[in-house]
């Protein structure tokens, strides 16, 4: 356990989630006083390999735990999403069109609520399910958690990864609990409820995602020596047929870079 405040920690856990999530490694996992956050959502500070055909998924190769605020975790690359129709497993061509449809709309922001609805209702017509089995090794990644007072420190060192692809570390939390996004720029500051918060979409890194009820959220932030263009920032919320989560990622063009997850409470958002 990491703590965060009095009423807020991180935990890790191997049996943490639900769905198709439960097959594949966890980041951290936040918790309230009051309960765990997992559901179907990755944690806090999961790596995922996107390559040009398919994302890479981890597998818990180990974790070892330094002090009371500090844990450090090898993760293995080498999970793949697999599909069954109906309980017949799918072939790979079909695992492929999946990955291309999520990727026609994560670029279309307008198109996404409606194109969420109608994969519920195919999915729950042709029983189609996913889960994470064992695939090709794309290598390891190095990440090592640090907490001091409401702020998680991630340091990423994925030299050990194999194959080209695009580095994505996942912070996410259950989005039936986390259903609102805040966005702070140059017009001011904007809020997102319920449906308006859509499934994938690019962001300044001071958006932030918020339970609303708890007045719990959380925001990333970067060391001040690094340069926001290298990076890209995604915010998200999926809640449907085997799918509960709200979030923000983090792609990078290097594979050894820190970041910060800032949390706050009680309605009062302040930056690291």
């Amino acid at each position: 356990m990491l703590p965060l405040s009095d009423n807020l920690f991180l935990i890790q856990s191997s049996s943490a989630g639900e769905g198709k999530t439960r097959k594949m490694a966890k980041g951290l996992i936040l918790c309230h006083q009051d309960g765990e956050f997992s559901r179907e959502s990755a944690g806090f500070g999961l790596p995922v390999l996107k390559t040009k055909n398919q994302t890479i998924f981890p597998s818990l190769f180990s974790t070892t735990r330094h002090n009371a605020g500090s844990v450090e975790t090898v993760y293995h690359l080498n999970r793949i999403n697999t599909w069954q129709i109906a309980g017949i497993a799918a072939p790979a061509l079909f695992s492929d069109f999946m990955e291309k449809i999520v990727n026609f709309y994560m670029d279309r922001p307008k198109f996404q609520s409606t194109g969420l609805t109608i994969r519920n209702t195919l999915f729950k017509f042709f029983k189609i399910q996913s889960t994470m089995n064992p695939g090709k090794s794309f290598g390891y990644c190095r990440i090592l958690y640090q907490t001091k007072n409401l702020q998680l420190k991630i340091s990423v060192k994925g030299q050990a990864l194999k194959n080209p692809g695009r580095l994505i570390l996942l912070n996410e939390v259950p989005g039936m609990d986390f259903t609102r996004m805040i966005t702070c720029n140059k017009n001011g500051r904007k809020i997102f409820d319920g449906e308006d918060f859509l499934p994938w979409q690019t962001c300044a890194i001071e958006t932030a995602v918020e339970n609303p009820g708890l007045h719990v959220g959380f925001f990333l932030s970067l060391p001040e020596n690094h340069t926001r263009s290298c990076f890209q920032v995604a915010a998200g919320r999926e809640v449907g047929q085997d799918l509960n989560w709200a979030g923000l990622s983090l792609a990078a063009a290097s594979d050894t870079f820190t970041y910060f997850v800032n949390f706050y409470q009680s309605g009062s958002k302040t930056s690291s």
